[in-house]
């Protein structure tokens, strides 16, 4: 019987200190906030959202805890945006697909969250706290609980400003969509298109919206990678251009890069909608591979050109090698009317010149006048200038056979710039019909 009393007590004292262990190893409430618990405290109170975060420290507990509010009040306005979506029904009925319901319901998650009472989630707005700091193993947390006003009413007015907002997007995405064919400057389709890219970003893979937005960025960047150039005016120390797509003419506030073998570039500017660049060549050597090259540049693409530039381009230049021949007219006997006169006139450049006057003089004869032939020419190489002399010549005085060479000037100008020349004859050979 002493021996059975004894195994009792040996029992009864270890399960004391087998108590007395598993009581130390639960946590302990050392300090809170009140010192009753409010009823509410991990209940459900209608028009409440209640919430409970830890943390080591009372701040970031309370931090956790206001994270919590926002997230329950995002969630709920998704579940009932999810849930009345006639899209969201007919894709998962559809398809079966949960991954496409899970996404929808991320996305609206992530909208719902830039509506302006979400962003206003504030301590300062929370009806209820409490905390309470616990010792557990040595080691303390803080558990903060947090009762905030939330209705029925405050949700449906949450989903409205949502509606609202998303309707704004398709708003948003039909203007943009709606002006991309008259946009006509570089920059602004850039523009655009960085805009459409923020809008894809906000609509999930599989909502039409995305399709639309992923057309109108393709389109922008094929229109900014093949633009080209086009010249208006190409010029001797001056080239103008314009931008084009099609049939459209761009614009760009950019300066396109400009560059030559020779020349020196003096300005390049924009006269909307031309591009004007000058330059000058004093330095250049005549040469064929004498050029200009402009680039322009897009956010997608460039566009380059090259002016080939010839520095005689404007130069002017004739001469006479062959027999000039006077002929025709009305013999008077002693006299020759309107005696026709032909010369071979040679031209070293292709630039366009105007042969105006010539002059005639056979030895010490009063000189022959033909003033305004005003005859065009255009091209290097042999040209034929036919004239009448409208005066009455003797036909003894103003004779190859008195005179086989004579002297004589060609008067012309440049039609470019109108630079005026002459070009004077010595023993030029002559031959008459007389």
């Amino acid at each position: 019987m002493k021996h059975f009393i004894t195994i009792l007590i040996i029992c009864m004292f270890f399960s004391l200190s087998t108590n007395n262990a598993q009581a130390q190893k639960k946590p302990r409430i050392i300090e809170e906030s009140s010192k009753k618990k409010p009823e509410w405290v991990n209940g459900l109170v209608k028009d409440f959202v209640i919430v409970v975060a830890s943390s080591p420290t009372l701040d970031d507990a309370q931090q956790k805890a206001l994270a919590k509010v926002k997230e329950q009040i995002i969630s709920s306005v998704a579940e009932n945006i999810q849930s009345t979506s006639e899209y969201l029904r007919s894709e998962t009925v559809k398809n079966d697909d949960s991954d496409f319901a899970e996404s929808f319901k991320t996305a609206t998650k992530t909208r719902a969250a830039d509506i302006p009472f979400v962003k206003g989630i504030a301590l300062s707005k929370v009806d209820e706290f409490y905390w309470e700091k616990e010792s557990y193993q040595d080691n303390i947390k803080y558990y903060y609980h947090v009762k905030y006003p939330f209705s029925r009413i405050q949700l449906e007015k949450l989903i409205k400003e949502y509606e609202k907002a998303d309707q704004a997007l398709t708003d948003q995405l039909e203007g943009i969509l709606g002006k991309i064919d008259a946009l006509d400057n570089l920059e602004e389709m850039s523009q655009t298109e960085k805009e459409l890219e923020a809008l894809a970003q906000g609509f999930i893979d599989v909502d039409p919206r995305l399709d639309q937005a992923n057309v109108g960025i393709a389109k922008l960047k094929d229109m900014m990678k093949n633009f080209s150039i086009e010249t208006v005016n190409n010029t001797l120390g001056e080239i103008r251009m314009i931008l084009k797509i099609g049939e459209k003419t761009l614009t760009t506030s950019r300066k396109p890069s400009v560059s030559s073998n020779c020349a020196k570039i003096i300005d390049v500017k924009s006269k909307t909608p031309e591009w004007i660049i000058t330059y000058s060549y004093e330095e250049c050597y005549e040469d064929p591979d004498n050029v200009i090259k402009v680039t322009f540049k897009s956010s997608f693409g460039k566009a380059s050109n090259e002016y080939a530039f010839n520095i005689n381009a404007e130069k002017i230049d004739i001469f006479v090698n062959n027999d000039i021949n006077l002929n025709g007219g009305t013999d008077n006997g002693t006299e020759i009317e309107n005696a026709k006169g032909i010369m071979s006139i040679t031209s070293k450049y292709d630039s366009p010149f105007i042969v105006e006057k010539i002059i005639l003089k056979f030895g010490d004869e009063a000189p022959i006048i033909i003033d305004g032939i005003n005859q065009n020419f255009t091209g290097s190489g042999k040209h034929d200038l036919e004239f009448t002399i409208n005066q009455a010549i003797s036909k003894e005085n103003y004779s190859a056979k008195k005179y086989d060479m004579i002297k004589g000037t060609i008067h012309y100008k440049s039609v470019k710039t109108g630079e005026k020349s002459i070009y004077k004859m010595f023993n030029q050979t002559i031959t008459t019909a007389w």
